[in-house]
């Protein structure tokens, strides 16, 4: 039959009118022509192929003869087989086999039993599944060797997921052996894509990627663009597996938005699987979480049980990353049962292996033994090696935890030589660092040493390839442990040269995210943007339309609230799940503009700053103290031009902690309004400073000994980033009264930001060099630009701009209805110093999205996304500002991350709610003092002491913190 026969019947009228046209009885030849170009047609356009099933049917009721039905009860199967409804399918697949085995047409119907195969194999009904494929390999092996052998294709795939490895690689060899005796390299590129599937299991990744390859292009080249895609997947994960998270990432979002085009709503939960593997791989727990419950939803939806469970065990690996043991425990249990139930023993080993991490984790070392110990034994059964070697490591640790030293290490010792030739990252670093800890315990110190820096190297390799900024901080979570160990270990060392390497592991063991953000921007503007521009075109423009939905549903939020709740509560939860949406959406997008637009961030990767390096970085009469954490113990290096110290277990971070609870609690008291604090006033004061001079016994008296100059960098660490240290007291008073005091989030940032710095003042001389301060053109520089936007609640705002603009009298001011986003983009860029007076928000359930409000829109870090800065500071005079969360490898997350991003050197940012009218004073302050020539350090002191004698509370002094390069 012709092609365009069948676009006649998908176009006719009616099954009547293309009767009529088509000229020649409608006998069971045609209906076979029909079904087969309904099934190949189902590959490369599934809405026509409904179509064309939909014509079938109705063609086969007005014939009324059994074979008619038959075929067409064959096409919808086929259809809704590949739709993933598979129960439907296989009652469809029966009725056709029924009546074409009633009919005498055994070929016929041994090639429906063939494709029934597959269905029943979702189903999970795998007994049935091979005793129906052994029915119809009797005929179709004395009739149709190609039928044979896509039906050899099929019952391996039943033994695939029976985990019966080599029992499917020899049924998916014999089918092969039969295509490439015919030549059909379609069908043997199907095979061959099931063939990969086995040896990635059997750790020959690259071999299964050669095949894919070949493959994919087969499909291609045959315009048969939905298999392409699965094949694509496939070698996705392929990369996942080799620690290629970018290009897998890429891979299954370009995939996911493919099928999602086509309405392959199957294959889209696939993509949504696998992407959550590797949000998991990534310690990303809620996002790999919603992506598996998604993708559980779907498979359930689609009758597909052994998916659905393998969408569980994602499941338990969130829940048990976000400390949810008991929603682990029952999700591991639920998909135990699947897998159980069809006998699959490797899948339940798993599991049980699993399970045995859950319950080291829960100290229940007794059970974790025995459930690693019996997954060993499959596993080695089965010569399944990565996997064996994962179970050997858990046996290892439980040893390691009852004292069994020597049976630990012989253990993970036995692991490494089992993955010795294999590509398993994960188990290796891990069995490198417990060794290390086995000999740091009995004190081999130099054996330590290496183990630990062994697990370094690998850690290092693995989150090397990482440029989603997200990703770098999360994917630390559960290795920071390794870097502390490495750090304690040399500093146990106490030589010279450990000190030395000890800084460079604490600056390592940050995830660097910001610093190479900030580095993006020092490289060739040019060649940055020319690379990219391209590939982010079409996502900023999605972003942007998403920033608007964003800012609607919040302003349609607001508006719910100023009506006093009269609105239906329904509508108001509505927006608050737009908002969500929205939320989640953008944050997704940029990964995928990360990702995309990463070719120049793989070449410049930042490497962590050195002891060296950092001494370079520092001017000859400043001191940098940067704070670091090893498990409950806080130590510092005190680093100058000349030389770098150390101060050791200065305080224990849970005391720090309940002593920051009660301080900010202090800080808060000044929420009940002017008249409590005017009334409590002296109480107030005593009850801060006494936090305050606890806070500095704890973190600063053993420091100052070895202070002998008053231009102090603080680089904080952890719960310390907090900490107002100007503001800490002692007998001699605050430190702000001997120090100019000034903050960065790492060494290697500050060194950054010095060089930011340069760069700007560089372009910002040549800019002003024919500045007309009386009219400036589009292009010329501007002293300030200053937006602020006042209330009833911030009256002072509108006088503080008012202030600034009597200081520069050149100044932009955008106050009001002026203080758009739109404006702000429009002047910013040109500003020597850019000052942003409004209402902060600080989100702690989504920092990134914390905001300064505008006239228009809320301004979070997305929305700064096309701001280049060329400014020498930013000044966020809100409240809460400078608040971050602090994420995995002391990585901060909040407004002021996106400032840095967009290129601001210094940043001043507040670390509570700041008082309006103080506020207002203080940036009067500070600002006359650099017009006058002070540097931005000087200035912020200066300010801070005119306010501190002013108005005596830290509340209203201290909140203003100088980020970046202080001169």
């Amino acid at each position: 039959m012709s092609k365009s026969l069948a676009n006649r019947l998908i176009e006719a009228e009616s099954a009547q009118v293309f009767l009529r046209e088509l000229g020649r009885r409608a006998d069971a030849q045609l209906f076979a022509a029909l079904k087969n170009q309904a099934d190949q047609l189902a590959y490369s356009d599934i809405a026509l192929a409904k179509r064309l099933v939909e014509k079938i049917a109705q063609l086969a009721k007005l014939i009324k003869e059994p074979l008619a039905q038959a075929y067409a009860d064959a096409s919808r199967a086929r259809l809704l087989h590949l739709l993933g409804q598979h129960k439907n399918a296989s009652k469809f697949y029966q009725s056709a086999i029924r009546a074409f085995q009633k009919n005498q047409r055994a070929l016929e119907a041994a090639i429906i039993q063939k494709q029934q195969v597959d269905t029943l194999a979702e189903l999970g009904l795998y007994d049935q599944a091979l005793r129906v494929a052994a029915q119809a390999r009797r005929i179709l092996k004395q009739k149709d060797l190609v039928q044979l052998a896509q039906l050899e294709t099929n019952v391996g795939n039943v033994h695939y997921r029976l985990d019966r490895y080599r029992k499917a690689l020899t049924h998916y060899d014999r089918a092969a052996k039969i295509l490439s005796a015919v030549g059909d390299k379609r069908m043997l590129a199907i095979v061959d894509g099931n063939r990969s599937n086995i040896f990635a299991e059997l750790d020959r990744p690259r071999e299964a990627a050669a095949l894919l390859e070949k493959t994919a292009k087969t499909f291609a080249k045959a315009g048969q663009q939905f298999a392409a895609a699965q094949a694509r997947a496939k070698i996705a994960y392929l990369y996942f597996l080799l620690g290629n998270y970018n290009t897998a990432l890429t891979s299954y979002y370009e995939i996911r938005d493919e099928m999602e085009a086509l309405g392959e709503n199957q294959q889209v939960a696939w993509c949504n699987l696998e992407i959550g593997e590797i949000l998991l791989a990534l310690n990303s727990f809620d996002d790999a979480m919603e992506r598996a419950t998604r993708a559980h939803d779907s498979f359930k939806a689609f009758a597909m049980p052994y998916e659905a469970a393998q969408a569980l065990l994602i499941c338990a690996f969130a829940a048990m990353g976000l400390k949810h043991t008991d929603g682990a425990q029952d999700y591991f249990i639920r998909a135990r049962k699947v897998f159980s139930k069809s006998d699959n023993q490797i899948v339940v080993a798993q599991i049980d292996a699993y399970r045995a991490e859950l319950a080291l984790r829960q100290n229940d070392l007794s059970k974790a033994e025995r459930l690693a110990a019996a997954a060993y034994r499959i596993f080695s059964q089965q010569k399944l090696l990565t996997k064996a070697a994962y179970a050997r490591l858990l046996l290892a640790r439980v040893a390691y935890q009852v004292n069994a030293f020597t049976k630990a290490k012989r253990l993970a010792k036995a692991t490494l030589a089992t993955i010795e030739k294999l590509f398993a990252p994960t188990i290796a670093y891990q069995a490198h660092h417990l060794i290390g800890k086995i000999e740091s315990r009995q004190y081999h110190n130099r054996e330590a040493l290496q183990s630990f820096r062994r697990a370094i190297e690998i850690i290092e390799r693995m989150r090397g390839a990482l440029t989603v900024d997200e990703f770098k901080a999360s994917f630390l979570r559960d290795k920071i442990v390794v870097y502390e160990d490495a750090i304690n270990a040399c500093l146990d060392e106490g030589s010279d040269a450990m000190l030395k390497e000890a800084f460079r592991l604490v600056e390592s063991s940050k995830s660097r995210a910001l610093a190479d953000l900030i580095a993006g921007y020092l490289r060739d503007a040019s060649q940055n943007r020319s690379s990219q521009k391209n590939v982010e075109q079409t996502g900023r423009a999605k972003l942007l339309k998403l920033i608007e939905e964003l800012n609607w549903y919040n302003a349609q939020t607001n508006l719910d609230e100023q009506k006093g709740g009269q609105r239906k509560a329904m509508v108001a939860q509505k927006y608050v799940r737009e908002i969500a949406r929205c939320e989640k959406q953008i944050t997704e997008l940029f990964r995928k503009m990360e990702i995309a637009g990463s070719e120049f961030a793989e070449i410049h990767r930042m490497q962590a700053l050195t002891a060296e390096e950092m001494s370079a970085v520092l001017d000859a009469d400043e001191i940098a103290i940067e704070y670091f954490t090893t498990a409950d113990s806080v130590s510092a290096f005190i680093a100058s031009r000349d030389e770098i110290k150390l101060a050791r277990h200065i305080a224990a971070k849970p005391e720090l902690e309940a002593l920051l609870a009660s301080l900010r609690f202090q800080v808060e008291k000044f929420n009940y309004g002017a008249a409590f604090a005017d009334e409590h006033f002296e109480q107030l004061n005593f009850a801060i400073n006494q936090h305050l001079i606890e806070i500095y016994r704890k973190v600063f008296a053993a420091i100052e000994p070895h202070l002998n100059c008053e231009k102090l960098i603080i680089i904080p660490h952890d719960v310390l980033h907090y900490v107002p240290f100007h503001a800490l007291l002692n007998r001699r008073g605050y430190l702000i009264e001997r120090f100019e005091i000034s903050y960065a989030p790492s060494a290697t940032v500050l060194k950054l930001c010095r060089s930011r710095s340069q760069k700007n003042n560089l372009q910002l001389n040549v800019q002003n060099t024919n500045f007309n301060r009386q009219a400036f053109s589009t292009k010329s520089a501007i002293e300030l630009v200053a937006l602020g936007i006042g209330d009833d609640e911030t009256p002072s705002i509108e006088s503080e701009i008012l202030a600034l603009r009597k200081i520069f009298p050149q100044a932009v001011t955008l106050t009001g209805k002026a203080a758009t986003r739109e404006n702000l983009l429009r002047f910013a860029g040109r500003a020597e110093f850019l000052h942003l007076a409004s209402h902060g928000y600080f989100r702690r359930d989504n920092p990134m999205f914390s905001f300064l409000q505008l006239a228009d829109s809320p301004l979070n870090f997305y929305s700064l996304l096309d701001l280049k800065l060329r400014a020498e500071m930013v000044t966020l005079s809100a409240c809460h500002t400078g608040m971050n969360m602090v994420f995995p490898g002391d990585e901060l997350h909040g407004l002021m991350r996106g400032f840095l991003y967009a290129g601001a050197p210094t940043l001043v940012a507040s670390l509570w709610a700041a008082n309006d009218t103080s506020t207002s004073e203080f940036m009067r302050e500070m600002y006359g003092q650099i017009q006058a020539g002070a540097s931005k350090r000087a200035a912020i002191r200066a300010a801070q002491l005119a306010v501190k004698d002013a108005y005596g509370h830290p509340y209203y002094w201290a909140p203003f913190v100088l980020m970046g390069n202080p001169n």
